[in-house]
Parts: C-alpha cells; sequence; structure tokens
C-alpha cells in the first residue's frame, strides 16, 4: 500500500488504541468477577462470564476476517468498536449474572472485529521487517493494559464499584479512526498455518485459564482483595510486550521456529509451577508462575501472527489473522468451560465436608459458611473465624488443582506444536506469490 509515513502513523496509532480497548477489557474484568460473584452470586456460571465472550469472539471473528477481505478493513473495524462499547455500558447496568453473560457475549461480538482487524492493518501497510517491530507494539499495549487494567479494577472495584470497571472502557473508544469461505480451507494445507492454529488453540487456553482461575485462587484461597488478585496477574502480560519485543528481532535472526520453541517451553514451565500452588503459596511465587507464562505468550503470539501474515497473499491476509485468533478463542473459551466443569465437581462434596468441619457444629456459622461466595467478599470473610477461613480455603485450592493440571498440560501441547514448526529463515518462509 503506497502510504505515506504519516499516514502509516496514524493507522497504525488508531489500531493501537482500538486494540488497548479489548485488552484493558479483558485485564480489568478478570481482577473484579470475584467481586462481582460475591455481590450477584452464582459461583457456578463464573466461567461463563468469559466463555460467552470468548465464544462470541469465536464465532464473529473469521466473519468479521472475510468481510474485512471482502468490503474494506474500516468499516468492519468501526462495526466492532460500536458493538463492544454497546456492551460495555450495558454490562456496567447488569443486575444478574444471566445479564451480565448475555452483555458480556455483545462485547465478544465486538472484540470478535476489533482485534484481528486491527493486527490485520498492520499487516497490510508494513513490509516484513518493519512488521515484525511494528507487532511488538500491539504486545506492548497488552502489556500496558495489563500493567493498568489489574491496578484499576482492583481500586476501581475496591474504592468505587466493580461496575465501572466497563464503564471505563467508554472513554477510550471516541476518535478511533482506521482507513471469500469465511475459513478457506485451502489454508490448512499450508504447513505453518496448521501448525500455528493447534499452537494457539493451546494458547488461548493457556491464557485464559491463567486470567481467570489465577485471580478466583488469590483472594479466595490467599485471603487477597480484588487488587491483590489484579496484582499477581498482571505479570503475565508484563512478560508478554517484554518477549514481544525480543522475539519480534529474535525470529529475523534466528527463524520463527527457535523462537517458537523457546516461548512455548517458558510456557510449559510456567504451567508446570502452578500444579503445586496452594493455600500456603506465598504471592511472590504466583507472581514469577504467571510472569513465565507471560513471557512464553510473548514469544509465541508474535511469532505465529507474523509467520502466517507472511504466508498467504493479501487477499487472504485477513481471513487468515482472524482465524489464528478465532482458534486461540476457541481453545481460551473451551479451556475456561472444562476448567470451570472441573472447578464444580471438585468443589461440590469437598466444600460440603469442609464447611462441616469448620462449622464444629454451629449452625449460624455453618449458614454463612454454606455459600463459596463469602470467601470472595472480604466483608463476609472478615465473619469467619481464622481456623474456618483456613478450611474452606484449603478446599477452594484443592477443588483449583486440576485447572492448573490442566494449564500445565495446555503448555505442554503448545510446546509439540511449536516443534513440527518447519525450520528456515524467516524471509524464506514467504508465500509465492510476493516470491514472484
Amino acid at each position: 500500500m503506497g502510504l505515506s509515513k504519516r499516514r502509516k502513523t496514524l493507522i497504525t496509532l488508531a489500531t493501537l488504541i482500538g486494540t488497548f480497548l479489548a485488552a484493558l477489557d479483558s485485564t480489568v474484568v478478570g481482577t473484579a468477577m470475584p467481586t462481582v460473584i460475591g455481590e450477584l452470586g452464582g459461583l457456578s456460571l463464573y466461567p461463563w462470564v468469559f466463555a460467552s465472550y470468548l465464544l462470541a469472539a469465536t464465532v464473529t471473528g473469521p466473519i468479521f476476517g472475510k468481510l474485512s477481505d471482502t468490503y474494506d478493513r474500516k468499516p468492519v473495524y468501526l462495526a466492532g468498536i460500536f458493538l463492544f462499547l454497546a456492551g460495555s455500558l450495558l454490562a456496567g447496568t447488569s443486575q444478574t449474572m444471566m445479564g451480565l453473560i448475555a452483555f458480556r457475549t455483545l462485547q465478544g461480538l465486538g472484540a470478535g472485529a476489533v482485534q484481528p482487524t486491527a493486527i490485520t492493518i498492520v499487516g497490510d501497510i508494513f513490509e516484513l521487517e518493519t512488521r515484525a517491530r511494528v507487532q511488538g507494539l500491539f504486545g506492548a499495549v497488552w502489556g500496558i493494559s495489563a500493567v493498568l487494567g489489574p491496578a484499576a479494577g482492583g481500586l476501581i472495584t475496591d474504592y468505587i464499584s466493580w461496575r465501572w470497571v466497563f464503564y471505563v472502557n467508554l472513554p477510550f473508544g471516541v476518535e478511533t479512526r482506521v482507513e471469500n469461505p469465511v475459513v478457506p480451507l485451502g489454508l490448512f494445507r499450508d504447513r505453518i498455518f496448521a501448525v500455528a492454529v493447534f499452537g494457539n488453540l493451546a494458547l488461548g487456553g493457556v491464557l485464559f485459564g491463567v486470567s481467570v482461575y489465577v485471580p478466583l485462587f488469590v483472594q479466595g484461597s490467599l485471603l487477597g482483595t480484588a487488587l491483590t488478585a489484579g496484582a499477581v496477574v498482571a505479570p503475565v502480560s508484563i512478560g508478554w510486550p517484554v518477549a514481544s519485543f525480543i522475539g519480534g528481532r529474535m525470529l529475523l535472526v534466528t527463524g520463527y521456529r527457535a523462537t517458537l520453541l523457546l516461548g512455548s517451553a517458558l510456557i510449559a514451565v510456567g504451567g508446570g509451577l502452578c500444579v503445586p500452588m496452594g493455600e500456603g503459596t506465598p504471592l511472590w511465587y504466583v507472581v514469577a508462575a504467571v510472569f513465565i507464562i507471560g513471557l512464553g505468550l510473548g514469544f509465541t503470539s508474535t511469532s505465529y501472527l507474523v509467520s502466517v501474515q507472511n504466508a498467504v497473499p493479501w487477499n487472504r491476509r485477513g481471513s487468515a489473522t482472524s482465524s489464528i485468533v478465532f482458534f486461540r478463542t476457541v481453545g481460551g473459551s473451551v479451556a475456561v468451560a472444562v476448567m470451570g466443569a472441573l472447578l464444580n465437581v471438585s468443589l461440590g462434596t469437598r466444600y460440603e465436608a469442609a464447611v462441616e468441619r469448620a462449622s464444629g457444629g454451629d449452625p449460624d456459622l455453618a449458614d454463612l459458611l454454606a455459600d463459596p461466595n463469602s470467601l470472595l467478599q472480604p466483608v463476609l470473610r472478615d465473619q469467619i473465624p481464622a481456623g474456618s477461613y483456613a478450611e474452606l480455603a484449603g478446599s477452594l485450592a484443592a477443588a483449583l488443582s486440576p485447572t492448573f493440571w490442566a494449564i500445565l498440560a495446555l503448555g505442554v501441547l503448545a510446546l509439540v506444536a511449536a516443534a513440527f514448526f518447519p525450520g528456515g529463515h524467516a524471509k524464506d518462509l514467504v508465500n509465492r506469490e510476493e516470491k514472484s
């Protein structure tokens, strides 16, 4: 595309703002959700607040990607911004968990257009060397939002209201401007694309598994607040932009495969560190495990996106890019739902037995402890005797153990996928049309 440097800069800034909008939402909401559950109830519906968003983004991502290939990027991008902001506004007014889930679905519809289209636009306007560096900026945006989001989410939730974690999206959606099967099956004949799809299924599960269940573990089992829960999750996206910045340069020197193997190994190591986490785990340990996972996600996500964009012609770049985001969110949504089912099954009888032991036959205390939501509300939690709380916190930590094992398994699958990625220099792995 024959655009001036100034025009490219403006377009890049606009797409970065849109990406920041979606990234901020995911980091802020994860921090606030334990408190939301405490107020609205419905712990059993906890995973669906995230899964509904991810499923909506998953279903619509490839559709919007195809529409952007056919009708131009700009109208698709702006439509996504509108849907996302509408969902944010309505989510802040939710009175029930079912209502919140419905409005999160609307947000997801918008995110399905915003995120892949923004990344595709950058792929359109920059050459390979510059494209790899600019993609690192998108990792940095996730990192900035991850630093600001959890901290802001915790402060807003603790001192104002959890509803404002949704309203905070609205100011960032002013003045955002950017200049034929939905997922062509032929893309799967390309080894680069096929491996990237499988790898992103695993990456999505790790990313959203950590984002959803680590805050629950910290606030429910380690006496954390919304702010504390956000603080320990933030490192996943602090490590992400650091590794994305380094990885964008590394892949030009060592190739995609080496960068992917490094990132995937870090994810597997971080997942392994999550497995032994329990009620006595210090916060610094949780932060370290999450940071290592963030580093791994930064190396892998940048390599997959840049490699796929370079492996397809322009008229399929939107579909290919959105497909990668599609399969990442598929992995995330399925993983969150499965982990939620594992948690509910594991928690059920275990928590009932813990309540019986912790109450010591006191019916009033048994009534207070009967609802596991009490572990997530500081006001109710303060009414629980220390010994009783330790019993309940231990049961929640033990119930979360299967989700941490699942994160490890997904990290290993990501490493297996990276091993199948073709070797060679990044400049050699481009589509034949561009070579000719």
